[in-house]
């Protein structure tokens, strides 16, 4: 497989977008009635009950317990467009309905297998910040159970037809968006849209421990 579709520390960072408000041991005072805390902390809330039930389900079960999560917290129509970029327009509309499905079936994978490799780490939200977008930015650590530096995570949270959506997540800096939507591109001026969909498909087809890598 040829897409370096995720990084190692990015993706495992990522894991705080499910868990961060549920494994809270802190808040910041300000922000405790804030709409979009108490959004996470729900989502939150239902991926950390998929994670302690590791031993009574498979990873199957587990996986489609995320996507159900996955949808209901992340605006996906939004964030796959974004990551496609200017090829969205470009793309048919048979490519288009072959990419949407696609996109979040790899992004469920992949992420999946990251939750399924948690080890103990805590979550904490710090603060809630009106963004002058008109979003909501969530700022919260990554905190290791070593002891070593806290991870910086922040969740960008907008109204989506009334409802709350998670639509990025910031990690040290680095933007899920962005990411993906320069490693997609990289591969899209290769290999075309069919080359990307092409290697995301073989993604899904590999073995499920594979794409924790």
């Amino acid at each position: 497989m040829s897409i370096p579709i995720t990084r190692r520390a990015f993706a495992a960072a990522l894991v705080a977008a499910f868990l961060v408000a549920a494994m809270a041991g802190q808040r910041a005072q300000a922000s405790e009635d804030d709409p979009a805390f108490v959004f996470i902390e729900d989502v939150g809330g239902q991926a950390v009950a998929v994670l302690r039930d590791k031993a009574n389900s498979t990873f199957e079960e587990r996986e489609a317990a995320f996507r159900a999560i996955m949808v209901k917290g992340f605006d996906v129509p939004l964030v796959s467009r974004f990551v496609l970029g200017r090829h969205w327009k470009a793309a048919t509309e048979e490519q288009r309905k072959a990419y949407m499905n696609i996109f979040l079936d790899f992004i469920v994978r992949v992420y999946a297998s990251r939750f399924d490799s948690y080890g103990g780490e805590e979550f904490v939200v710090r603060s809630v910040i009106d963004d002058e977008s008109g979003d909501k930015i969530v700022r919260t650590q990554v905190l290791r159970p070593s002891g070593g530096q806290p991870v910086h995570v922040d969740f960008r949270v907008r109204e989506r037809k009334e409802r709350l959506k998670v639509i990025d997540v910031v990690v040290e800096g680095i933007s899920m968006l962005h990411t993906h939507r320069v490693e997609f591109t990289s591969v899209i001026n290769r290999k075309g849209l069919d080359g990307l969909l092409g290697d995301l498909q073989a993604r899904l087809d590999a073995p499920v421990e594979s794409a924790a890598e």
